[in-house]
């Protein structure tokens, strides 16, 4: 229970300010990728460094290939994952009674480090292993901890485009018209540079 709720002030008001977006646009967006779209650009109006980004990963032998959508926020030094949709990735089929409880005990919308939502997946990962197992069934490799981590902890690129001010960013030539700028930030985390492995 302790992994639940944010961890730091900073988290904390990152998520109440991505739980109002969600709750202003809930009845008119459906689709995870449009409420996705929408709170993005709602941080990025609350000038918050935020950015979709697109995981992808490569076929293992124990799990496929496969990509995901998530937000990130960088706050100082820190980087914060978003997803607005959280506790859905988790469902699975003939859910134990104990399954069920832990599941509705996840927030449907997730804000934090990696470190935190790594704990989370690897927990109920177990927890679904455990119920599918006195189902009778056995754990299909997209929900293995491996796998579900990979949507989040994969190597990534964030791109976004920001509307940028000429007061935030003075133009050379002194145009002074608004410019739209897109980028592009390519980076590799993976579990070896978000934590620190002992050799």
């Amino acid at each position: 229970q302790s992994l639940i709720p944010c961890a730091t002030v900073a988290e904390s008001n990152l998520f109440a300010d991505v739980a109002n977006i969600v709750d202003k646009n809930n009845k008119s967006v459906k689709r995870k990728d449009e409420m996705r779209k929408i709170v993005n650009e709602g941080l990025l109006s609350l000038n918050y460094d935020s950015s979709i980004c697109k995981s992808k990963w490569d076929k293992s032998p124990s799990f496929p290939a496969g990509e995901y959508e998530y937000i990130d926020v960088i706050v100082g030094e820190e980087r914060l994952l978003i997803d607005v949709d959280f506790r859905s990735e988790f469902d699975i089929a003939r859910q134990t009674s104990g399954y069920k409880a832990l599941l509705q005990s996840l927030p449907f919308i997730f804000v934090g480090k990696s470190d935190r939502l790594s704990q989370i997946v690897a927990l109920i990962s177990e927890a679904a292993k455990l119920s599918m197992k006195k189902r009778g069934m056995h754990l299909p490799p997209w929900r293995k901890a491996e796998y579900m981590r990979s949507k989040w902890l994969s190597s990534y690129t964030r791109a976004s485009v920001v509307k940028a001010s000429s007061s935030l960013f003075p133009s050379v030539d002194g145009d002074g018209a608004d410019a739209a700028v897109e980028r592009e930030v390519k980076a590799v985390t993976g579990l070896a540079l978000l934590f620190k492995e002992k050799p």
